[in-house]
């Protein structure tokens, strides 16, 4: 027997994924506050990103902690149908929508907007007037004087003495009521009686809204209904927002090519960008099929699997998986995981378009309404069922009864809901 040694060659093939398509898949398995707070963490070595960062949960004063009730977005979304009429000028309330500040402020430029949704700037104004009819009175403000001029009654803004005052009131700080008297042409009584005025109105009309961040469970989108339908739109509260810096380099020069740094920061806005589609993407999937669910709760909800909807999308379906496992919705039921949405059907004959959790809902619905002392048994239930047209087997009724937290008839009956 012989030994001996020989080389050979082998091709050997290895699939790696390159650190765009890391990061991408990071940011599609991230709620929009863990998506913060690594954007922060990266924009902290890299002068090229710019960010708006939504406030942490830390940052909310004492009294927003305790705050009850719809943050400020939430109110102004609910509010959106009854303000803005025509459908057209929905995607402009929007775009509005997200520069509002959390002191119910506009942040942006008007023609700013215009130019995002390809629409003349006087359109975006008449929209914008239309949203400062809400209530409280104040909100979507561009100014202090604004905000104060929208809290004043029709006879009030017709008066020429208020108006005077509000033009020069930021010059009160400087200069005092002197400067604002000489710079109206009001004489100095006038001004402290138009002041006294002032004073009883609200320059930070948003103050009464809960903070966005003290909720056990923080929404990453909102749905808001539009007439029959639903819309939604990424929560302006807590979506971060990056942005390339300009041209000029962190020196003051031009770079003539690209660097690490700024390519870095290409890739993160690039795929915080595509991130924010697909979550806007999926949540307009949710709501055009489970629109009954947001209105009704659990009892219209329709069988609804990740699969589907990343084939609709033409992602895999790991993909979708990861979005929805890491991303919540607020709704009028309140903000739920988006798993929430997500059921499949009961499996028997004549069920197909018939989810597990309208079934448990129609369960605890009949058992709600049985004489206690003659609870109904697994197959009076599956006959109820089959009578009202949802032809189930005394197993699955069994199984769906125990799915709802329900005992059977030889239990003491406690519903999920008591």
């Amino acid at each position: 027997m012989k030994l001996g040694s020989t080389i050979a060659l082998r091709q050997q093939v290895r699939m790696g994924l390159s650190p765009h398509l890391q990061t991408g898949l990071a940011f599609m398995a991230a709620g929009n506050l863990e998506l913060a707070r690594c954007l922060e963490e990266a924009a902290a070595d890299n002068p090229w990103l710019e960010l708006r960062l939504p406030m942490r949960p830390n940052d909310a004063p004492p009294t927003e902690a305790a705050a009850c009730g719809p943050t400020l977005h939430e109110h102004v979304l609910l509010c959106l149908p009854t303000l803005i009429h025509d459908a057209s000028d929905q995607p402009v309330a929007l775009a509005i929508i997200e520069e509002l500040d959390s002191g119910g402020f506009m942040v942006r430029p008007l023609r700013d907007i215009a130019a995002r949704c390809g629409v003349p700037t006087e359109r975006v104004e008449g929209v914008l007037r239309a949203l400062q009819r809400i209530e409280p009175r104040g909100l979507f403000a561009r100014s202090v004087s604004e905000c104060l001029a929208l809290q004043l009654t029709e006879a009030e803004r017709k008066t020429d003495r208020l108006n005077r005052l509000l033009r020069v009131l930021p010059m009160l700080t400087r200069g005092g009521i002197d400067a604002v008297a000489l710079a109206s042409g009001l004489s100095v009584a006038e001004v402290k009686t138009g002041l006294a005025r002032l004073r009883g109105l609200d320059p930070r009309p948003a103050a009464c809204f809960a903070g966005a961040m003290v909720r056990t469970r923080v929404a990453d989108l909102i749905f808001v209904r539009d007439g029959s339908s639903w819309q939604v739109t990424l929560n302006p509260d807590t979506t971060p927002r990056a942005w390339m810096a300009c041209a000029v380099g962190p020196t003051g020069r031009r770079d003539p090519a690209p660097s690490r740094s700024r390519r870095e920061a290409h890739g993160l806005v690039t795929a915080l960008e595509r991130r924010n589609l697909t979550l806007l993407a999926l949540g307009e999937i949710l709501a055009h099929e489970q629109g009954a669910f947001l209105s009704q709760g659990e009892i219209a909800q329709r069988p609804l699997t990740q699969r589907a909807v990343a084939r609709v999308l033409r992602l895999h379906e790991s993909t979708i998986g990861r979005m929805v496992n890491a991303c919540a919705a607020a709704t009028p039921q309140g903000i739920m995981p988006l798993q929430r949405f997500f059921c499949r059907a009961v499996r028997h004959d004549g069920l197909a378009g018939t989810s597990a959790p309208a079934m448990i809902a129609r369960i605890a619905r009949l058992i709600a309404t049985e004489v206690p002392q003659k609870p109904l048994s697994d197959d009076q239930i599956a006959a109820w069922l089959s009578d009202a047209g949802w032809p189930v087997s005394r197993r699955v009724a069994a199984k769906l009864r125990a799915r709802a937290g329900i005992g059977n008839r030889s239990e003491p009956r406690v519903s999920a809901g008591g």
